[in-house]
């Protein structure tokens, strides 16, 4: 069994390694990182490669996607499945182009539909075969779409089987070197990270000075050495996998609250049950596209999910608005034991323990029909 991924994303290559990595019998190709490489998977390109946010940031990609696209469908002639992840700007694309080419054709993490951009559903019912979706809400969205080609599967979040700390307590303390932290979350993209970083330095720059509170980062090593000279000076710690094995959930776990840039990043912290506020900065251009076009109220998944928002949004505006948030949040306990009690409501909402295991028993009987 030949099986290609298309995976545009670390959130969903988190979920992909989990899924398969005691998974045998599978030849797995794919866009891929050093976590789907060490369970076997090989690798046409990296996540990096076409990592990037909003739409003017994109157009410097467009030569390498097209490259990409052309030894993507050569390889799809000797594969069985295709298997799609999220990344709609990349994927949907890449959908049209499959099609002829490949045996089955399965979309595992719906794009944001229902966010902006509906007429995406209507593609993803013309060629895909089977959509997982990971939230609640989607399996309604897509009932209208459910035909004899396409088949709609939702199992729960594997974020609720993921998303753990690696050690207890004291052991990280004891790594982190304070026993009071907040954990700083610039984001999982390279231009989020050159985007975020001097934005949350003024906040935490403003923090520090009134409090005794240490910064911890978690982030990849290949943007250790930027984060770091970024913040010289400031008492922020720097982790990444080498550290701990689980860096962010961690964090998560033991600080006392977060500043999260929207993202999967946010729904795992209220999964560890850890209070948090969410911001996000694209460039104004985008931003402006984006107001026109997106449909919701919220950019955080709890909010979305909830229907309410439990957790506030600073999204394109000035820090010291962020910074405001985050003094009532670290000074008022009733806060963060209001948002506490919605994340709760949340776990009950995302299935019950088990999802990876449901997950993988659901892709392997797919891959197995006729």
């Amino acid at each position: 069994m030949r099986v290609f991924f298309s995976v545009g994303e670390r959130s969903a290559s988190n979920y992909v390694y989990h899924i398969f990595k005691e998974v045998k019998g599978i030849e797995a190709w794919g866009i891929t990182d050093e976590r789907l490489e060490s369970i076997g998977f090989r690798s046409i390109a990296k996540i990096e490669d076409l990592s990037v946010v909003g739409i003017v940031e994109a157009l410097p990609k467009i030569p390498l996607v097209l490259k990409l696209y052309r030894q993507i469908e050569h390889l799809l002639s000797h594969m069985d499945v295709l298997v799609l992840c999220d990344a709609p700007a990349f994927n949907l694309p890449l959908l049209k182009r499959a099609k002829g080419k490949v045996k089955k054709i399965i979309y595992f993490i719906s794009p944001q539909v229902w966010a902006w951009k509906e007429s995406r559903a209507k593609i993803i019912a013309q060629y895909v075969d089977h959509l997982i979706v990971l939230l609640p809400f989607e399996v309604e969205f897509y009932r209208r779409y459910i035909s004899e080609r396409l088949k709609i599967h939702y199992v729960g979040h594997p974020l609720v089987d993921i998303a753990k700390p690696s050690q207890s307590r004291e052991s990280f303390e004891r790594l982190v070197g304070a026993k009071e932290f907040i954990g700083l979350f610039p984001g999982s993209r390279w231009s989020e990270i050159k985007r975020h970083i001097p934005y949350i330095k003024q906040v935490f720059a403003e923090l520090s000075k009134k409090r005794e509170l240490y910064g911890v980062i978690p982030t990849f090593e290949s943007f250790k050495d930027y984060i770091q000279e970024a913040l010289r000076g400031l008492p922020v710690r720097v982790l990444t996998h080498k550290d701990t094995p689980t860096p962010a959930y961690d964090v998560m776990s033991y600080s006392v609250a977060s500043l999260i840039a929207s993202g999967t990043a946010e729904l795992e912290a209220s999964l560890l049950m850890n209070p948090h506020i969410v911001f996000y900065r694209v460039s104004p251009l985008t931003y402006l596209l984006g107001k026109m076009l997106v449909k919701v109220k919220w950019v955080s998944l709890t909010n979305l999910i909830l229907k309410r928002q439990a957790i506030p949004e600073v999204v394109q505006k000035d820090w010291r608005i962020l910074y405001k948030y985050a003094e009532d949040l670290l000074s008022f306990e009733e806060l963060r034991k209001e948002m506490k009690e919605s994340f709760l409501e949340l776990r009950k909402l995302l299935g019950e323990e088990g999802v990876i295991d449901r997950l993988r028993e659901l892709f392997l009987s797919i891959f197995q029909e006729g």
